[in-house]
Protein backbone atom coordinates (compact mmCIF):
# COMPACT_ATOMS: atom_id res chain seq x y z
CA UNK A 1 0.00 0.00 0.00
CA UNK A 2 1.44 3.74 -0.95
CA UNK A 3 2.13 6.34 1.65
CA UNK A 4 -0.70 8.55 -0.67
CA UNK A 5 -3.28 5.45 0.12
CA UNK A 6 -2.38 4.86 3.90
CA UNK A 7 -2.98 8.65 4.26
CA UNK A 8 -6.28 9.21 2.21
CA UNK A 9 -7.48 6.16 4.19
CA UNK A 10 -6.58 7.70 7.35
CA UNK A 11 -8.09 11.01 5.82
CA UNK A 12 -11.71 10.00 5.34
CA UNK A 13 -11.34 8.21 8.94
CA UNK A 14 -10.11 11.43 10.57
CA UNK A 15 -13.04 13.41 8.66
CA UNK A 16 -15.76 10.80 9.76
CA UNK A 17 -14.34 11.38 13.61
CA UNK A 18 -14.41 15.28 13.44
CA UNK A 19 -18.09 14.79 12.00
CA UNK A 20 -19.23 12.51 15.21
CA UNK A 21 -17.24 14.56 17.89
CA UNK A 22 -18.20 18.05 16.55
CA UNK A 23 -14.50 19.29 16.25
CA UNK A 24 -10.94 18.35 14.91
CA UNK A 25 -9.66 14.97 17.36
CA UNK A 26 -7.25 16.29 19.72
CA UNK A 27 -5.26 13.05 19.27
CA UNK A 28 -5.91 10.55 16.35
CA UNK A 29 -3.68 7.60 16.81
CA UNK A 30 -3.98 3.26 16.24
CA UNK A 31 -4.06 2.06 19.72
CA UNK A 32 -2.43 -1.30 18.50
CA UNK A 33 0.34 -2.92 16.78
CA UNK A 34 -1.08 -4.41 13.70
CA UNK A 35 0.24 -8.17 13.59
CA UNK A 36 -0.74 -11.28 11.14
CA UNK A 37 2.02 -13.57 13.68
CA UNK A 38 2.14 -14.88 16.11
CA UNK A 39 -1.75 -13.30 16.41
CA UNK A 40 -3.84 -12.22 14.06
CA UNK A 41 -4.68 -8.67 15.13
CA UNK A 42 -6.01 -5.50 13.55
CA UNK A 43 -5.55 -7.19 9.90
CA UNK A 44 -9.14 -6.70 8.34
CA UNK A 45 -9.52 -3.00 8.72
CA UNK A 46 -7.04 0.02 10.11
CA UNK A 47 -8.36 1.00 13.34
CA UNK A 48 -7.50 4.23 15.00
CA UNK A 49 -8.89 6.01 18.36
CA UNK A 50 -10.06 9.40 17.95
CA UNK A 51 -10.14 11.54 21.00
CA UNK A 52 -11.39 15.21 22.41
CA UNK A 53 -11.56 16.81 25.95
CA UNK A 54 -15.21 15.08 26.01
CA UNK A 55 -15.58 12.19 24.14
CA UNK A 56 -13.85 9.23 22.23
CA UNK A 57 -14.48 7.05 19.53
CA UNK A 58 -12.99 3.73 17.46
CA UNK A 59 -13.00 3.48 13.59
CA UNK A 60 -12.55 0.42 11.77
CA UNK A 61 -11.79 1.06 8.25
CA UNK A 62 -11.86 -2.17 6.30
CA UNK A 63 -8.99 -3.29 3.66
CA UNK A 64 -9.76 -4.37 0.06
CA UNK A 65 -7.72 -7.35 0.17
CA UNK A 66 -9.72 -8.83 2.81
CA UNK A 67 -12.82 -8.70 0.16
CA UNK A 68 -12.11 -12.02 -0.33
CA UNK A 69 -13.32 -13.74 3.10
CA UNK A 70 -14.72 -10.44 5.08
CA UNK A 71 -18.21 -8.98 3.91
CA UNK A 72 -17.55 -5.35 5.38
CA UNK A 73 -21.23 -4.83 5.18
CA UNK A 74 -22.13 -7.62 7.04
CA UNK A 75 -19.91 -7.60 9.94
CA UNK A 76 -20.45 -4.10 10.68
CA UNK A 77 -24.68 -5.17 11.04
CA UNK A 78 -23.47 -8.21 12.97
CA UNK A 79 -20.85 -5.81 15.49
CA UNK A 80 -24.26 -3.81 15.77
CA UNK A 81 -25.98 -6.74 17.24
CA UNK A 82 -23.47 -7.16 19.33
CA UNK A 83 -23.36 -3.95 20.78
CA UNK A 84 -27.21 -3.76 21.53
CA UNK A 85 -27.33 -6.56 23.66
CA UNK A 86 -24.04 -5.72 25.42
CA UNK A 87 -21.72 -8.46 23.97
CA UNK A 88 -20.05 -5.62 22.14
CA UNK A 89 -19.13 -2.31 22.17
CA UNK A 90 -21.80 0.26 20.90
CA UNK A 91 -21.61 0.91 17.53
CA UNK A 92 -21.85 4.67 17.05
CA UNK A 93 -21.97 5.52 13.35
CA UNK A 94 -21.66 3.46 9.74
CA UNK A 95 -20.95 3.89 6.58
CA UNK A 96 -21.43 0.68 5.31
CA UNK A 97 -20.49 1.63 1.24
CA UNK A 98 -17.01 2.49 2.72
CA UNK A 99 -16.42 -0.34 4.89
CA UNK A 100 -15.88 2.33 8.08
CA UNK A 101 -17.59 2.01 11.18
CA UNK A 102 -17.21 3.92 14.53
CA UNK A 103 -17.76 2.36 17.86
CA UNK A 104 -17.72 3.23 21.89
CA UNK A 105 -13.90 3.49 22.85
CA UNK A 106 -13.44 0.85 25.59
CA UNK A 107 -10.24 2.75 27.26
CA UNK A 108 -8.78 2.90 30.73
CA UNK A 109 -9.11 -0.67 32.73
CA UNK A 110 -10.11 -2.42 29.59
CA UNK A 111 -7.29 -4.13 27.27
CA UNK A 112 -7.98 -6.97 24.72
CA UNK A 113 -7.55 -10.56 25.36
CA UNK A 114 -4.00 -12.50 25.05
CA UNK A 115 -3.28 -16.19 25.27
CA UNK A 116 -2.63 -15.76 29.20
CA UNK A 117 -6.57 -14.96 29.73
CA UNK A 118 -6.86 -18.81 28.23
CA UNK A 119 -6.16 -19.84 32.04
CA UNK A 120 -8.35 -17.31 33.98
CA UNK A 121 -11.59 -19.27 34.53
CA UNK A 122 -13.55 -16.01 35.28
CA UNK A 123 -12.61 -14.53 31.82
CA UNK A 124 -13.31 -18.09 30.41
CA UNK A 125 -16.86 -18.15 31.83
CA UNK A 126 -17.30 -14.67 30.82
CA UNK A 127 -16.41 -14.82 27.03
CA UNK A 128 -18.96 -18.08 27.10
CA UNK A 129 -21.65 -16.12 28.38
CA UNK A 130 -21.44 -13.47 25.67
CA UNK A 131 -21.01 -16.27 22.74
CA UNK A 132 -24.04 -17.47 24.06
CA UNK A 133 -26.21 -14.16 24.05
CA UNK A 134 -24.91 -13.44 20.84
CA UNK A 135 -26.31 -16.92 19.33
CA UNK A 136 -29.71 -16.00 21.29
CA UNK A 137 -30.61 -13.00 20.70
CA UNK A 138 -28.97 -11.50 17.71
CA UNK A 139 -30.37 -11.60 14.40
CA UNK A 140 -28.00 -11.77 11.63
CA UNK A 141 -29.32 -12.46 7.58
CA UNK A 142 -26.18 -13.85 6.01
CA UNK A 143 -25.60 -17.77 6.95
CA UNK A 144 -22.41 -19.61 6.55
CA UNK A 145 -20.99 -23.29 6.50
CA UNK A 146 -17.01 -23.01 7.18
CA UNK A 147 -17.03 -26.42 4.74
CA UNK A 148 -17.81 -24.47 1.94
CA UNK A 149 -15.88 -21.40 2.35
CA UNK A 150 -12.47 -24.39 3.19
CA UNK A 151 -13.92 -25.55 -0.51
CA UNK A 152 -13.88 -22.00 -1.92
CA UNK A 153 -10.55 -20.73 -0.38
CA UNK A 154 -8.61 -23.78 -1.46
CA UNK A 155 -10.23 -23.58 -5.31
CA UNK A 156 -9.20 -19.73 -4.99
CA UNK A 157 -5.35 -20.71 -4.01
CA UNK A 158 -5.53 -23.78 -6.19
CA UNK A 159 -6.03 -21.46 -8.77
CA UNK A 160 -3.80 -18.34 -7.72
CA UNK A 161 -0.84 -20.95 -7.55
CA UNK A 162 -0.71 -20.00 -4.14
CA UNK A 163 2.13 -22.04 -1.64
CA UNK A 164 -0.15 -23.61 1.29
CA UNK A 165 0.88 -27.07 2.61
CA UNK A 166 2.38 -30.41 1.11
CA UNK A 167 -1.01 -32.34 2.39
CA UNK A 168 -3.81 -29.16 1.83
CA UNK A 169 -5.53 -31.87 -0.36
CA UNK A 170 -5.45 -34.79 1.96
CA UNK A 171 -6.97 -32.13 4.62
CA UNK A 172 -9.66 -30.77 1.75
CA UNK A 173 -10.74 -34.93 1.78
CA UNK A 174 -10.88 -35.06 5.66
CA UNK A 175 -12.67 -32.26 6.12
CA UNK A 176 -14.99 -33.30 2.98
CA UNK A 177 -15.67 -37.02 5.25
CA UNK A 178 -16.55 -34.40 8.44
CA UNK A 179 -19.12 -32.41 6.23
CA UNK A 180 -20.75 -35.04 5.05
CA UNK A 181 -20.95 -36.74 8.48
CA UNK A 182 -22.28 -33.47 10.35
CA UNK A 183 -24.76 -32.83 7.44
CA UNK A 184 -25.92 -36.55 8.00
CA UNK A 185 -26.43 -36.13 11.85
CA UNK A 186 -28.65 -32.93 11.53
CA UNK A 187 -27.36 -28.89 11.71
CA UNK A 188 -28.80 -26.67 13.47
CA UNK A 189 -28.36 -23.06 12.71
CA UNK A 190 -27.91 -19.63 15.29
CA UNK A 191 -26.08 -16.39 14.76
CA UNK A 192 -22.16 -17.13 15.77
CA UNK A 193 -19.44 -15.24 16.57
CA UNK A 194 -17.01 -17.83 14.34
CA UNK A 195 -13.93 -16.27 16.17
CA UNK A 196 -11.78 -18.21 19.08
CA UNK A 197 -8.78 -15.29 18.63
CA UNK A 198 -8.17 -14.04 22.54
CA UNK A 199 -6.95 -10.74 20.86
CA UNK A 200 -10.71 -10.31 19.71
CA UNK A 201 -11.88 -10.19 23.45
CA UNK A 202 -12.00 -7.24 25.57
CA UNK A 203 -11.32 -7.70 29.11
CA UNK A 204 -12.16 -5.00 31.73
CA UNK A 205 -12.83 -4.73 35.33
CA UNK A 206 -13.61 -7.66 37.29
CA UNK A 207 -12.36 -9.53 34.19
CA UNK A 208 -15.60 -8.60 32.04
CA UNK A 209 -15.60 -9.02 28.49
CA UNK A 210 -16.77 -7.93 25.80
CA UNK A 211 -16.51 -9.08 21.67
CA UNK A 212 -14.74 -7.28 19.23
CA UNK A 213 -14.28 -8.14 15.24
CA UNK A 214 -17.22 -9.77 13.64
CA UNK A 215 -15.63 -10.24 10.41
CA UNK A 216 -16.78 -13.61 9.89
CA UNK A 217 -19.83 -13.84 11.84
CA UNK A 218 -23.10 -15.29 10.57
CA UNK A 219 -25.74 -18.01 11.04
CA UNK A 220 -24.42 -21.43 11.57
CA UNK A 221 -24.20 -24.52 13.71
CA UNK A 222 -23.56 -23.61 16.94
CA UNK A 223 -20.61 -25.82 17.31
CA UNK A 224 -18.66 -24.20 15.31
CA UNK A 225 -18.46 -21.61 17.97
CA UNK A 226 -17.43 -24.12 20.29
CA UNK A 227 -15.08 -25.20 18.20
CA UNK A 228 -13.37 -22.04 16.99
CA UNK A 229 -13.21 -21.66 21.10
CA UNK A 230 -11.78 -24.75 22.04
CA UNK A 231 -9.19 -24.69 19.56
CA UNK A 232 -7.86 -21.99 20.76
CA UNK A 233 -8.26 -21.71 24.36
CA UNK A 234 -7.11 -25.45 25.03
CA UNK A 235 -3.31 -27.07 23.88
CA UNK A 236 -4.59 -30.57 24.31
CA UNK A 237 -8.12 -33.17 24.49
CA UNK A 238 -7.77 -33.59 27.90
CA UNK A 239 -8.09 -29.71 28.46
CA UNK A 240 -10.85 -29.18 25.66
CA UNK A 241 -12.95 -31.60 27.30
CA UNK A 242 -13.32 -29.62 30.50
CA UNK A 243 -13.67 -26.34 28.27
CA UNK A 244 -16.72 -28.02 26.36
CA UNK A 245 -18.52 -29.09 29.96
CA UNK A 246 -17.77 -25.60 30.76
CA UNK A 247 -20.20 -24.03 27.73
CA UNK A 248 -22.00 -26.89 27.45
CA UNK A 249 -23.12 -27.53 30.63
CA UNK A 250 -22.38 -31.22 30.59
CA UNK A 251 -19.57 -33.91 28.93
CA UNK A 252 -20.73 -35.31 25.84
CA UNK A 253 -18.32 -37.46 23.75
CA UNK A 254 -20.17 -36.99 20.09
CA UNK A 255 -20.81 -33.59 20.33
CA UNK A 256 -17.38 -32.93 21.69
CA UNK A 257 -16.05 -34.67 18.46
CA UNK A 258 -17.87 -32.78 16.39
CA UNK A 259 -16.53 -29.39 18.62
CA UNK A 260 -13.05 -30.35 17.71
CA UNK A 261 -14.27 -31.18 13.93
CA UNK A 262 -15.16 -27.67 13.56
CA UNK A 263 -11.96 -26.27 15.40
CA UNK A 264 -9.67 -28.39 12.91
CA UNK A 265 -11.67 -26.73 10.22
CA UNK A 266 -10.92 -23.02 11.35
CA UNK A 267 -7.32 -23.91 11.24
CA UNK A 268 -7.68 -25.09 7.89
CA UNK A 269 -10.16 -22.26 7.09
CA UNK A 270 -7.27 -19.44 8.14
CA UNK A 271 -4.20 -21.47 6.97
CA UNK A 272 -5.76 -20.79 3.64
CA UNK A 273 -6.71 -17.06 4.10
CA UNK A 274 -3.64 -16.47 5.24
CA UNK A 275 -1.87 -18.32 2.70
CA UNK A 276 -3.85 -16.38 0.07
CA UNK A 277 -3.21 -12.97 1.69
CA UNK A 278 0.97 -14.08 1.41
CA UNK A 279 0.17 -14.25 -1.88
CA UNK A 280 -1.79 -11.19 -2.84
CA UNK A 281 -1.85 -8.50 -0.16
CA UNK A 282 -0.25 -5.50 -1.35
CA UNK A 283 0.75 -5.65 2.65
CA UNK A 284 3.90 -7.65 2.45
CA UNK A 285 5.06 -6.21 5.62
CA UNK A 286 2.85 -8.52 7.17
CA UNK A 287 4.11 -12.37 7.60
CA UNK A 288 1.12 -13.76 6.49
CA UNK A 289 3.24 -16.91 5.48
CA UNK A 290 4.48 -17.29 9.11
CA UNK A 291 0.82 -17.26 10.47
CA UNK A 292 -0.18 -19.44 7.98
CA UNK A 293 2.40 -22.03 8.81
CA UNK A 294 1.31 -22.19 12.39
CA UNK A 295 -2.26 -22.66 11.46
CA UNK A 296 -1.46 -25.65 9.08
CA UNK A 297 1.41 -27.11 11.65
CA UNK A 298 -1.51 -27.08 14.22
CA UNK A 299 -4.25 -29.05 11.93
CA UNK A 300 -0.90 -31.34 10.74
CA UNK A 301 -0.59 -32.68 14.67
CA UNK A 302 -4.37 -33.41 14.27
CA UNK A 303 -5.67 -34.39 11.26
CA UNK A 304 -2.52 -37.06 10.37
CA UNK A 305 -2.90 -38.47 14.11
CA UNK A 306 -4.48 -42.29 13.72
CA UNK A 307 -7.37 -41.20 15.45
CA UNK A 308 -8.30 -38.76 13.38
CA UNK A 309 -10.95 -40.32 11.17
CA UNK A 310 -12.28 -41.56 14.74
CA UNK A 311 -13.60 -38.27 15.58
CA UNK A 312 -15.51 -37.96 12.23
CA UNK A 313 -16.71 -41.70 13.30
CA UNK A 314 -17.90 -40.76 16.57
CA UNK A 315 -19.32 -37.21 16.04
CA UNK A 316 -23.00 -36.74 16.48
Amino acid sequence: MSDEEIQIRESTARDKAQLILGSEPETFESPLTVLASPAWRGIEGDTWRAKTAKNSIILKHYHADVDFYVDASAAINAADQAGKIGVGPALVQSWHDEGLAAFTDLSGAWRAGGLHDAVNATVRSNVIACKKSFQSDATLENDACIFDEIENLYELARSGSVVTHNDVAVFLEFFRDAKGKLKSSGQDRLPCHRDGNTANIMVGPEDAVLLVDFDLAANCDPFEDIGCYLIEFFESDAEARGGFEEWYGRFDEGLFQRSILFGLADDMRWGLIAAIMAAQSPRSSLEFSKYSAWRFMRLETQAKRSEANDRIRIST
